[in-house]
């Protein structure tokens, strides 16, 4: 019976040493999708494009990017 408690607690603490992870990474996704946003913004206004396209794709950039450039947090 304690056997099974433990092996019980082990799966418990793998699952939220998980989701921390991957919150950890999603919310670095999303402040790397608001820094591209901004540089988007300033290269368009810069250049005189659409704020709004430049904004989104600059959003787009920058979450790809911050998603590739993440350390994998697989340990």
């Amino acid at each position: 019976m304690a056997e099974a408690k433990e092996i019980l607690d082990k799966v418990k603490l793998l699952k939220s040493n998980s989701d921390s992870m991957t919150l950890k990474k999603t919310k670095g996704t999303i402040v790397g999708a608001f820094i591209g946003m901004g540089g988007g913004l300033l290269i368009g206004y810069s250049r005189k494009y659409s704020l709004l396209s430049s904004a989104f794709i600059g959003a787009l950039l920058g979450g790809v990017i911050s998603q590739l450039l993440l350390p994998k947090l697989d340990d």
